[in-house]
């Protein structure tokens, strides 16, 4: 006589199964083109059949990332990566190498600096911090894609500016974060950082570096009201004005532009206004400009 199965083995059987279903290769949605997108299954669906089995199943779609990294060729698979990586995520939030690792791979450059998959990158690095908003890789992750990517550069420069106070972050990221202020055209929250960096400082050193900042984005601000001044002139002459003494003289600059430093103030080519002390613009990189330059990612 056949002895019944107890209820454990029966369990066990029952999860062995589903598990086989679940850890096959997953299935593709119906291709609207070449390529067919990864068709996954919904969280709930996992946390139900799979209840107890999380991080079993997290370490399954994590190898899905790293699996769809290593075989992708154009964007459209680099785009595969973020919803393998948005699973694993939901799975197990804490899986804290996932965000980095997935973010930093999905941007992929079409040519001529037009990049795609940007969004799905920044998005799981913000679903990232809410879990450790802490984490300063993150953080400066971030901030790139909000710069380099989005043009964002005054949530840009919040976020760094968040980032330059975690313990072990380096000393690049506060000045960085006043030049993305002075970007975003919020000069007075980049002063208002760097004066208060300068009184802070533990050193000599690093109290000069941030005064410099103070007189950098003080010149900054009057190069702006110089600029501001030349587009009213160019409103109503129809051309840039030949020189700042030309605004003065016509009232469109109601006073002298004050260079700390010492120096005057000059019209380029361009017909942008520069400072005779400082040879830059508190910039970020740009096609149009030639200022301060993240770091790029390799470019595939």
């Amino acid at each position: 006589m056949r002895s019944r199965t107890s209820l454990p083995a029966l369990l066990v059987g029952i999860f062995s199964l589903t598990a086989l279903v679940l850890l096959a290769a997953p299935p593709r949605k119906p291709p609207r083109g070449p390529h067919q997108e990864p068709l996954l299954p919904r969280q709930e669906l996992l946390r139900m059949v799979g209840h107890g089995y999380q991080q079993l199943l997290s370490d399954y779609y994590w190898l899905q990332v790293v699996q769809a990294t290593g075989s992708a060729f154009d964007a459209a698979e680099y785009r595969d990566i973020y919803p393998y990586a948005e699973l694993t995520t939901d799975l197990d939030p804490k899986f804290s190498s996932v965000y980095p690792f997935a973010a930093g791979a999905l941007p992929t450059n079409l040519g001529r600096e037009t990049w795609v998959n940007t969004e799905e990158s920044t998005r799981l690095l913000r679903k990232g911090l809410k879990t450790f908003p802490d984490n300063l890789k993150l953080h400066i992750l971030l901030a790139y894609n909000l710069s380099a990517f989005h043009k964002q550069y005054k949530e840009a420069a919040q976020v760094l500016e968040r980032a330059s106070k975690l313990p072990g972050a380096p000393g690049y990221l506060a000045p960085l974060a006043t030049r993305l202020y002075a970007q975003s055209g919020s000069v007075d929250a980049g002063l208002a950082l760097a004066r208060s960096l300068a009184d802070s400082a533990e050193d000599e050193e690093t109290r000069e570096i941030f005064q410099q900042r103070v007189r950098d984005l003080e010149i900054e601000a009057e190069l702006r009201r110089v600029e501001a001044s030349i587009g009213q002139f160019r409103q109503e002459f129809g051309v840039a004005p030949p020189d700042v003494d030309t605004l003065l003289w016509l009232g469109f600059l109601d006073t002298p532009p004050y260079d700390p430093k010492g120096g005057g103030f000059v019209i380029g080519s361009d017909e942008r206004a520069y400072s005779e002390t400082q040879q830059r613009r508190l910039e970020v990189f740009t096609p149009d400009n030639r200022g301060y330059q993240w770091a790029m990612p390799m470019e595939r």
